[in-house]
């Protein structure tokens, strides 16, 4: 409101969104400062022109994807078979080499085989039986000999042991009705047959008496 001067108030003062002392300052406070809208007027040309230059970019770039997807129709065909040839020479690549590792292989096996050959196989078994054939009686002789020197090793530790050396030194052997040794006076009885051993043939003897003083032996008539 800014119908009178300072002293002057009216009803539309209270109810105006903004009060001017006089009409002159209405005036001014309704025309604001040149440098202000200048510089108001600069920032939303920048904004504008920034806003402007995305747009124009992003057109930029949509447009080229068009232009990319519709490239002339000979530079695809170009493109496909610099592709073709590109597979093509992988392939003959790849191949190569397979038969190059297959070349190698059968190389090698064939020499394996050559190595294995049945008639070099049966030269060689046929030494080795040569060799086995001459080794095989010596060896036969050795170990014969060998188990002889055991077997008297064992005989001589046998006579060492035997009751039968004992009984060449002059002893004897008394033996019961069931062939069972008498070690001991209390085995008999008085009257009773036994069968003394001896280093060389056998004796019948009765016993006379059985005490375990010395047994007294008489000989069977």
């Amino acid at each position: 409101s800014a119908v009178g001067h300072e002293t002057d108030v009216s009803i539309s003062d209270f109810v105006a969104d903004v009060r001017a002392p006089t009409p002159s300052a209405a005036a001014e406070l309704l025309a604001p400062d040149s440098s202000d809208l200048h510089r108001r007027v600069d920032s939303l040309h920048r904004r504008l022109v920034s806003r402007m230059q995305d747009r124009l970019m992003r057109e930029r770039l949509r447009l080229e994807g068009i232009s990319r997807r519709l490239r002339h129709p000979g530079e695809r065909l170009r493109q496909q078979s610099q592709r073709l040839d590109d597979l093509d020479m992988r392939l003959r690549r790849a191949f190569e080499q397979n038969m190059h590792q297959r070349q190698v292989r059968l190389a090698h096996m064939q020499s394996r085989l050559a190595a294995q050959h049945p008639g070099r196989t049966l030269g060689f078994l046929r030494q080795r039986l040569d060799a086995l054939a001459e080794r095989l009686p010596r060896a036969i002789r050795e170990q014969i000999k060998a188990r002889r020197l055991q077997l008297q090793s064992q005989a001589q530790t046998l006579n060492v042991v035997s009751p039968l050396a004992t009984l060449g030194r002059g002893y004897s052997i008394l033996l019961d009705e069931r062939g069972h040794a008498i070690r001991n006076a209390a085995q008999t009885r008085t009257g009773q047959r036994l069968t003394a051993r001896l280093g060389e043939g056998e004796l019948q003897v009765r016993v006379e008496d059985n005490h375990l003083t010395p047994v007294t032996l008489s000989l069977l008539d």
